[in-house]
């Protein structure tokens, strides 16, 4: 076994053991270690290359050079305080200031006992210090091994304060590792968010397992994000909470994904408008949610006037284009409980609820008037381009949906009979 604090080759062949003598008042070394052949240091400093230090300690000066000593190497020298026949209670002093061991008396053997307890320390500590660089590793290769992950990691305490992450998580928060360490998140986000987030880490803590939160968060470097978090309960092997340990996933690329997919399936891909597949499933809605009395609810078809002859003449990409401009127009009266849908070709749905029921002659007269001004295209067959309307009021406790729209378009033949380009009203 090696006498070393710092040694260079864990070998039991050569011996690394440092030796040295410090007094305050520059004595030489007494007798009982001059076979020692210590090493007289003159400062503090120089004690740093040391394993065992006699120390002088003959009087009540060696308590601050102890106290010094301890403050500056810790554990990190043996001190063997020399003080001859000091009394038990300067003895208790020594020991309490930072003294290792005492050496009281002259002989060899007295020496060698000194030598032997140092021995043993300083084995414990280079087994510790061993164990300790082993733990280092080991941490160290698992952080590496985080920090190589993309996706954001973290551990916090039961206070809320973080114990660990990795890279991608000091990342994503837009800080460094050392800064998260010992913070809470209230310290990187609105407190109203970190209070959100502290009381959920707060339920998995008390109903222990695996949650998964959905929310939003605004990340310094990307801006708005939509993350879903995995936080798991950490508890010992006796039950006893510790903490919470987390992943986020980033997915607001699949959330806006689901967003254009949704639009997808609900949208003319030509006019953007809604299709007819909305339009049935928010009228049948809004309907199924009448009871009692007082729902009153208007559907209107509408159909635009003489676009035969627009796509004849002028080329179906000129019937596109017209199709597309009067869809705007339409759709800028849109409001709540408004919804204007294509219902195929030149052909379109309009639901009015609530307040719009009660006022949809105005608007759709509005909507007519509009396009009429804008997007009327003149053929061989006259002015084409503007809209022809039928509009049915119904309540839904009396007649479903599909029943109104026959009675609208209806009233659209008769718009068309009589002229085009205006409104009928359904019986």
């Amino acid at each position: 076994m090696q006498l070393a604090r710092t040694p260079i080759s864990y070998t039991d062949t050569a011996s690394l053991v440092t030796i040295g003598w410090y007094s305050a008042g520059d004595l030489p070394p007494p007798s009982s270690i001059a076979a020692l052949a210590p090493v007289s240091v003159r400062t503090l400093d120089d004690l740093a290359a040391l394993s065992i230090c006699f120390l002088d300690a003959a009087n009540s000066n060696a308590l601050d050079t102890l106290q010094r000593l301890r403050n500056t190497y810790h554990d990190g020298v043996y001190v063997v305080a020399i003080t001859g026949a000091a009394a038990p209670d300067f003895q208790a002093e020594l020991f309490e200031a930072g003294a290792d061991d005492l050496l009281l008396e002259d002989g060899a053997h007295h020496v060698l006992r000194c030598l032997l307890r140092a021995k043993r320390h300083l084995s414990l500590v280079e087994a510790q210090e061993r164990a300790r660089e082993a733990l280092q590793e080991r941490l160290d290769t698992w952080q590496d091994g985080l920090d190589h992950l993309p996706t954001p990691i973290y551990l916090k305490d039961v206070g809320g304060r973080y114990l660990g992450c990795n890279m991608a998580f000091s990342q994503f928060i837009g800080t460094s590792r050392d800064e998260v360490i010992g913070h809470t998140l209230a310290e990187f986000l609105p407190q109203d968010v970190a209070e959100a987030h502290r009381q959920s880490d707060l339920e998995v803590m008390r109903r222990g397992g695996v949650i998964r939160v959905e929310t939003d968060i605004r990340v310094p470097e990307t801006g708005n994000r939509h993350i879903m978090l995995h936080k798991a309960c950490v508890a010992s092997g006796d039950g006893v909470v510790r903490g919470i340990a987390g992943l986020v996933l980033d997915i607001t690329e699949r959330k806006e994904l689901e967003a254009m997919l949704i639009a997808a399936a609900e949208r003319d891909p030509l006019t953007n408008a809604y299709n007819r597949r909305k339009f049935f499933q928010v009228a049948t809605s809004a309907a199924e949610l009448v009871s009692g009395g007082g729902g009153r609810f208007a559907v209107a078809v509408i159909d635009v006037d003489q676009f035969k002859s627009i796509n004849d003449e002028l080329g179906h990409g000129e019937g596109d284009q017209t199709l597309c401009l009067i869809v705007d127009r339409l759709r800028a009266q849109e409001a709540e409980g408004v919804l204007i849908a294509r219902a195929g070709g030149e052909e379109f749905f309009a639901f009015f609820s609530g307040e719009c029921g009660l006022r949809a002659a105005e608007i759709l007269e509005r909507m007519r008037s509009d396009i009429a001004r804008h997007c009327t295209v003149s053929t061989a067959a006259g002015a084409a381009g503007t809209i022809s309307i039928g509009l049915a009021d119904f309540d839904p406790r009396e007649e479903t949906i599909d029943h109104a729209l026959r009675r609208a378009d209806l009233a659209l033949y008769r718009a068309k009979r009589d002229g085009r380009n205006r409104l009928c009203k359904a019986d």
